[in-house]
């Protein structure tokens, strides 16, 4: 239903003529700058209760790992997992987002806006990744309050520190498997060799 619905406002925004995009108030623009810094604060200082503050309900979101949450339980669930998990466990994430250029408002009630990320990932293990991200959003002023209605965030998948790590240790695997390898048949050939020499002496 919540995808139905923000379907049918793009499909509004972008094709009925009545929905013009205008310029928009200084002040509608100053709240839009605010909402974005909230929103990245919130999520930076894991501030749950300022997160669903600024997010309308219903909202659609869509992370840069590509999962997407229509519940704001789930939502949490999601980046407290990234903190406790096994693997890749994350102590700190910082995430700076800057505007392309302002927001292009519709009928003063929608607004559209575009624009980069620069994330740090600090890992538990001591890693940090920094990561360049972009991102579109979507807001809509419910009862003369700016709030997000729908964001999208991704990252280069073909060129990211990520990736590049990744990368640089697939050639020290290879050499882990082939010593290895080497390693075990070494072994099996000792104790083969071992078991025809206790059926000679038998």
């Amino acid at each position: 239903m919540c995808r139905l619905v923000f379907i049918l406002v793009l499909s509004l925004l972008f094709s009925a003529p009545s929905f013009a995009e205008d310029f928009g108030s200084q002040a509608d623009h100053e709240a839009l700058r605010k909402l974005k810094s909230d929103a990245t604060a919130a999520v930076n200082n894991r501030d749950y209760q300022a997160m669903r503050k600024f997010l309308h309900q219903p909202f659609m979101s869509t992370l840069i790992t590509q999962d997407s949450f229509t519940d704001f339980g789930k939502l949490k669930d999601y980046f407290e997992n990234l903190y406790t998990r096994d693997s890749l466990r994350l102590k700190k994430v910082s995430i700076g987002a800057e505007a392309d250029e302002l927001s292009q408002i519709y009928q003063g009630t929608f607004a559209v806006t575009r624009g980069s990320t620069k994330e740090r990932y600090e890992l538990a293990d001591g890693r940090n990744f920094d990561v360049a991200g972009r991102w579109t959003a979507v807001s809509i002023k419910d009862k003369g309050e700016w709030k997000m209605l729908a964001v999208h965030t991704g990252t280069n998948f073909l060129d990211n520190p990520v990736l590049n790590a990744i990368e640089k240790s697939v050639p020290w695997i290879g050499v882990g498997g082939s010593a290895g390898g080497l390693i075990l048949g070494l072994i099996v050939g000792w104790i083969a060799r071992g078991n025809r020499k206790e059926k000679a002496a038998a």
